[in-house]
């Protein structure tokens, strides 16, 4: 009755056999017997799955090349027209012009829906930064997923619950949006609309890269907030915050933008927005949630009228006066820690587009260990970029994602064998009552070496050395 469009097919499985049958109905399939099988996030999936990753990253590499090679062209078409037509430098270029809608330029959709292969998601009903969701090919890999989740504790939880159920979702491709609503007793407002980077990198198909601020007052920001509105009122949530994921499938100026629901979240943003919602679009929704709560008050504090927003004059949607975004800084190796680029670190903090940036404290420390980013949780740190210059704002963009490839060494695996097999040369027995070397195989001792023949034990011609000798040799060639 609330008009909303299409929703993510899900269903609640409490039984493997259940989430197994609706995986089906999606259109999961079986591997085919003797198909060896690849992980993705400890869940099986296709060889073809893996080579489709990396298919998918040399095509976004290619996107990326094709909207630099697309703003140079438009920047050649203007100068061309500047230099037909004389501008007046004077005049109000956006009375004259027109605001130019901020509609995203990082973000890069998801082109699963036209490959033939059907995927669904597996999921906790509760959780965060995409934690135990898995992309499933196959009804193996959906049996291996269910299982992890399955009776796994609940995120926030004090008293140990655990997931009696699990959530299977079809797999919607498109471009995903998150909307930030403050509500006032069923009146809703949103605070800000954000469009995610996610991309396929180290075997994880959703790896957050920016959730990049967007304009709400556009055809696709409409129908966003609308639905997420409506969908709100269908949930009757009424007061608060609360952050909305949608993805829509079709975006373009000839077809209907299509919003399908994912989730809808009764918390903030688990991000840190107010400093950059503030400056690219006036306010926060912190601050509109003390508006909506107290706004109503009939005694203020003197002299705080400059530091209070007004409920009824606030937008319904907001919309950007600078190019913004959230940066996350993801690592692609993993191991102990040799080496942290500062070089590139100063080059980024330099940028005409960062507001401000952190890389965690555990990762600037030699002898740390790194893991690769496959979430949120494994991000190496965040970058506030925002710049009301497009093309300065896109290629600030795209240098910190070149160098996040650059950003850490990691001592190799042959240094630390090697560093193991020299602590180990470094070790004696004593044989006779005399120390000699301690011979390794592989780095590992045999333990017929350990210890040295009594007395008693030595053959006829007193030769004790030379048995232990020749045992070491035949368990050298057997190892």
């Amino acid at each position: 009755g609330y008009g909303l469009g299409g929703i993510v097919e899900q269903r609640l499985c409490e039984s493997l056999e259940e989430a197994m049958g609706f995986a089906k109905e999606l259109g999961v399939t079986n591997v085919d017997e003797g198909e060896e099988q690849q992980t993705i996030n400890g869940a099986p999936i296709l060889r073809s799955e893996e080579e489709l990753l990396e298919e998918m990253e040399r095509e976004e590499i290619q996107q990326l090349l094709n909207q630099e090679e697309s703003i140079q062209k438009e920047n050649e078409f203007m100068e061309s027209i500047m230099d037909e037509f004389v501008i007046d430098q004077e005049q109000d270029n956006e009375e004259e012009q027109g605001h130019k809608s901020n509609s995203g330029v990082l973000s890069i959709a998801t082109e699963r829906n036209r490959q033939k292969q059907k995927y669904c998601v597996v999921k906790p009903t509760r959780g965060v930064a995409s934690d135990d969701v898995f992309l499933c090919p196959s009804l193996q890999s959906v049996s291996s997923a269910f299982t992890k989740v399955h009776q796994s504790s609940i995120f926030g939880t004090m008293n140990g619950e655990k997931h009696e159920s699990v959530l299977v979702q079809e797999f919607a491709s498109g471009t995903e949006y998150a909307i930030d609503i403050v509500s006032k007793g069923g009146q809703h407002k949103v605070a800000a609309l954000w469009k995610y980077d996610k991309r396929s990198i180290n075997g994880a198909p959703f790896v957050y890269h920016a959730t990049e601020l967007v304009d709400a007052d556009t055809k696709v920001g409409r129908a966003v907030c609308e639905y997420a509105m409506e969908a709100l009122d269908a949930l009757n949530v009424h007061w608060g915050l609360s952050h909305t994921e949608i993805i829509v499938e079709e975006e373009n100026e000839n077809a209907e933008p299509q919003p399908r629901l994912v989730e809808v979240n009764c918390r903030q943003h688990n991000t840190d927005f107010a400093p950059l919602t503030t400056a690219a679009v006036g306010y926060n929704a912190l601050d509109m949630l003390l508006a909506a709560y107290l706004g109503d008050a009939d005694d203020f504090p003197p002299h705080t009228e400059h530091m209070r927003l007004v409920w009824n004059d606030l937008p319904d949607l907001p919309v950007t006066r600078a190019y913004g975004a959230i940066v996350h800084l993801a690592s692609h190796v993993e191991g102990t820690i040799e080496e942290v680029n500062y070089e590139a670190l100063e080059e980024i903090e330099g940028m005409p587009s960062v507001m401000a940036m952190e890389v965690y404290p555990q990762f600037l420390s030699l002898g740390s260990e790194i893991q690769k980013t496959v979430d949120i949780r494994s991000d190496t740190g965040w970058v506030h970029i925002m710049n009301d210059n497009e093309e300065q704002f896109l290629k600030d963009y795209n240098r910190i994602i070149w160098l996040m490839e650059k950003m850490f060494k990691v001592e190799e695996e042959e240094e630390v064998e090697e560093e193991e097999r020299m602590g180990d040369a470094d070790m004696e027995v004593e044989i006779n009552g005399e120390k000699e070397d301690r011979v390794s195989v592989d780095g590992e001792y045999d333990e017929t070496l350990s210890s040295s023949p009594a007395n008693g034990d030595v053959d006829d011609d007193g030769n004790a050395m030379k048995m232990i000798e020749e045992q070491a040799k035949e368990d050298s060639q057997s190892t």
